[in-house]
């Protein structure tokens, strides 16, 4: 059988991270490891602490006003598990660190500015089990932020 490569076991653990989603919309799962092969944090989409979620609620604001995806963030009771994996972490603990993200292959503009400011240096992300594994630098979410308007 083999030992699995260090990818798809982060990205299997997000996968597992992103189980725990109270979001109606998108489930969705982060690790935070460090450069020694250490997880320093977990993170997965959902209300904050003490705060309904939509799965309890039974509702989501975004799907009932067919809000599109990527779009007005804050019609979102949800906190990004990119986010929840970085506050969780602490920026000391991100520095240099590589993020496995499961449920998404794009990173939200919010995200990429956290995973700039946390100091970490590599995004793989894997939206789903049929889809492609996909590696950003942040060198390159930099380059990208530079670029906007």
């Amino acid at each position: 059988m083999g030992i699995k490569p260090w990818t798809d076991y982060f990205l299997d653990l997000a996968k597992t991270c992103a189980s725990r989603s109270n979001c109606l919309r998108a489930n969705v799962g982060a690790v935070i490891v460090g450069e020694d092969k250490k997880i320093k944090a977990t993170g997965y989409n959902g209300t904050p602490s003490g705060v309904e979620s939509c799965y309890e609620r039974g509702v989501c604001y975004r799907i009932k006003n067919n809000i599109p995806s990527g779009t007005k963030y804050e019609t979102c009771r949800s906190i990004h598990a990119e986010q929840n994996a970085i506050i969780q972490a602490g920026q000391d603990r991100c520095k240099d660190a590589t993020m496995y993200i499961w449920g998404h292959d794009i990173i939200c503009i919010l995200c990429k500015r956290f995973i700039v400011q946390a100091g970490i240096k590599d995004v793989y992300l894997r939206k789903d089990e049929n889809s492609p594994i996909l590696h950003v630098s942040a060198e390159d979410i930099k380059r990208e932020l530079e670029e906007q308007q």
